[in-house]
């Protein structure tokens, strides 16, 4: 346990001087651009007024030099403002990113929190469940797939073992794509008129030093031969015209059901992430004796009556437990006897440091080993040690 006071006291040391962007930054841009669109407005009108006066044969030199003034002012406080904007949000996804000391911590300090807590599972802090479980689990569809190019998934923080006798896979599964944003192509419209997308940054000294900081460069004392660098997938990427976006972040679970059929149960959340990202299947759609699991999922089965045998009224009550636990983000697929889970989650598990809105907490080895529990908890929730069905 010296080892684990040593580390996080150095964590909390090193996280006193990270501190997010300020707010105030962010009233010049929103004064430009509030400045830009009155002064356009104004522009519209004084183009107007030049046109008719010209028609007219009037003299319109000062409506003309109003106008041309108000346009130029409108395009570069536009500019100013979204280059300073640009640079905020640049500056807060790094703070929101921050790391400190994580590469001592995955390799050297969450394997033991994970051994003193459970013998039979092995972690990797860089692995990931197959792509092929991925995809058959039919969490994503093949339209969201196809339609973003550029697009991949990443894994964090992989876990594989038994619970209970249950072989099961788990970790933290990002899902991202390279690209232009929705905001990107409204610029690419206006970058007609002038390249803004293209603008440089604006140095954010602010931050000067964060890298160096976020991953300390001291050498890592590590007798199992890990490697020496670190994963970055578990950052949060926020295109803001052009770049790595991640569309999904959360926990994705395999496991063996311990239930032996044939056929596909989906059991999908009805909130928005559940329209965005999964397929519309042609399953027949069900429902079950539970009014809540009914107005919160919608399930579909490629087989009625084997939907009913697999969605015992244990196992429902279990997804209740479930959804007040986790929230009602959560989704499964069952197929043929695997169960495929899903939930997004905004706030990475299993590390040293939150980032909150305005400050880092800097967590305790209970709090880790209570985010273990999660894996266990959705095990022995849906009761999957316990054979219904003998094995083929």
């Amino acid at each position: 346990m010296n080892q684990f006071t040593e580390h996080f006291s150095k964590v909390k040391a090193k996280a006193k001087f990270v501190k997010p962007p300020s707010n105030i930054s962010i009233i010049i841009p929103i004064i430009l651009m509030l400045s830009s669109v009155f002064t356009f407005f104004i522009f519209i009108i004084s183009l107007l007024i030049y046109l008719i006066v010209s028609i007219l044969t009037f003299d319109n030199d000062f409506i003309g030099s109003l106008t041309f003034i108000t346009f130029t002012y409108s395009i570069v406080a536009t500019v100013i403002a979204i280059v300073i904007f640009k640079s905020y949000t640049k500056q807060k996804q790094r703070f929101k990113n921050t790391s400190i000391y994580r590469k001592e911590f995955k390799i050297n300090i969450l394997p033991q929190i994970i051994a003193s807590k459970y013998s039979n599972i092995n972690y990797q802090f860089d692995g990931m469940i197959d792509e092929e479980k991925i995809i058959e689990s039919s969490f994503f569809s093949p339209k969201v797939l196809d339609s973003l190019k550029e697009s991949w998934f990443f894994g964090d923080d992989y876990f594989s073992g038994k619970i209970k006798d249950v072989d099961f896979e788990f970790c933290e599964l990002y899902y991202k794509s390279e690209g232009m944003t929705n905001l990107g192509w409204g610029i690419l419209v206006l970058a007609l008129i002038l390249p803004v997308a293209l603008l440089p940054e604006i140095p954010t000294p602010v931050f000067d030093g964060l890298e160096n900081l976020a991953e300390s460069n001291e050498p890592v004392n590590n007798s199992n031969n890990a490697p020496k660098t670190i994963d970055k997938t578990k950052v949060d990427e926020r295109a803001f015209l052009y770049g790595k976006q991640t569309n999904f972040r959360g926990l994705f679970l395999f496991a063996d059901f311990h239930k032996d059929f044939e056929g596909t149960v989906n059991i999908k959340t009805r909130k928005k992430f559940s329209k965005k990202m999964f397929a519309k299947d042609q399953l027949k759609t069900i429902r079950v004796e539970n009014s809540v699991i009914n107005k919160k999922y919608k399930i579909t089965t490629t087989n009625e009556q084997m939907a009913y045998y697999v969605l015992s009224p244990k196992i429902i009550d279990a997804i209740d437990r479930l959804n007040k636990k986790l929230g009602d983000k959560l989704s499964m697929t069952l197929k043929n006897g695997k169960l495929y889970l899903i939930m997004p989650m905004s706030n990475d598990l299993f590390e040293n440091i939150t980032i909150k809105e305005k400050h880092i907490k800097v967590n305790s080895v209970e709090e880790i080993q209570n985010e273990l529990n999660i894996i266990a908890d959705l095990i022995n929730e849906l009761d999957l040690n316990t054979k219904i069905w003998s094995k083929a």
